[in-house]
């Protein structure tokens, strides 16, 4: 079940819209399932547990004859595997420094995509949730990463990841947006001849 619901999106929307209608900025809002599927970490934790499982048996289980073991260790092997795939469970297998480092590398990658290198003031601003790792990054081109600043964005991330920790995702993007908005209707205002170079919808993947 995705952290925000279609009608949290549509509020975010028309906080999108009602920005962008203030200033310069092309805002993108990315909500996605995953940042990466992680098999390989996943397939390790299977086959240490698969491993760790058989030999509990062969070990309580005295009854159990070893030649057993060995079959038994391929559908206990997939069952683990499957386990793994519950997105709470998943995210215990993940290494945080890969974790980072994925949804670091996805959200470079959307921001391409959807060409926010390419608005007209360099003033594309991508704020991306990565719901798996409970992982948030938020890219300001040139125009908008000269107003804010690292500690800025650190600051922003953090309410929204506080704000996800407590299950309650579409709030923490809201207040990050409520909170950007006079910095840039400030000193980046819209200009008479602006147009909406992309579209204001929530990205979901």
């Amino acid at each position: 079940m995705s952290l925000v619901s279609e009608s949290e999106a549509a509020e975010i929307e028309k906080a999108i819209e009602r920005i962008e209608g203030k200033t310069s900025t092309e805002l993108v809002v990315a909500v996605i399932e995953q940042s990466h599927d992680y098999a390989g970490p996943r397939a390790l934790f299977a086959f240490g547990w698969t491993l760790a499982t058989t030999l509990a048996l062969h070990y309580f289980v005295e009854q159990l004859s070893s030649w057993w073991l060995i079959p038994l260790e391929v559908p206990i092997g997939l069952a683990l595997y499957a386990l793994l795939g519950i997105p709470g469970l998943r995210r215990l297998t993940v290494p945080r420094a890969l974790a980072e480092d994925a949804v670091q590398a996805r959200a470079f990658s959307v921001f391409a995509e959807r060409g926010l290198h390419r608005t007209r003031d360099r003033t594309g601003l991508l704020v991306l949730l990565s719901e798996l790792e409970h992982r948030v990054v938020i890219l300001g081109d040139t125009g908008i990463h000269e107003l804010v600043g690292d500690s800025g964005w650190q600051e922003h991330v953090a309410r929204i990841v506080e704000r996800v920790r407590e299950g309650k995702a579409a709030q923490g993007i809201l207040e990050c947006l409520d909170a950007l908005e006079p910095l840039l209707a400030q000193q980046a205002p819209r200009r008479e001849d602006d147009e909406n170079e992309l579209e204001d919808r929530v990205l979901r993947g």
